[in-house]
């Protein structure tokens, strides 16, 4: 996990997600192996909350990103013109 991909002030919430991911999959693999399905299914839901979650994260990185690039670029053309 990179600051490429998440704000510097996201990456504890979004590395705490990506934790969260990797324990959902494993409940969910220990649930199955035991037949309790209904558990499986909650620890699914789980899963899908922390992805869309970094999923969020990483497009507020993104937009930050296309933002900063339009504001240089404004900043590039307006110092041409002096």
């Amino acid at each position: 996990m990179t600051t490429r991909t998440f704000k510097k002030e996201d990456l504890r919430n979004a590395a705490q997600h990506q934790r969260g991911s990797w324990n959902c999959i494993q409940a969910i693999e220990e649930n199955i192996q035991e037949g309790k399905y209904k558990d499986a299914m909650l620890s699914t839901v789980d899963l899908l909350n922390s992805i869309k979650e970094l999923d969020r994260l990483a497009e507020k990185k993104v937009k930050q990103d296309e933002l900063h690039h339009i504001t240089q670029t404004f900043v590039n053309v307006m110092m041409n013109r002096s």
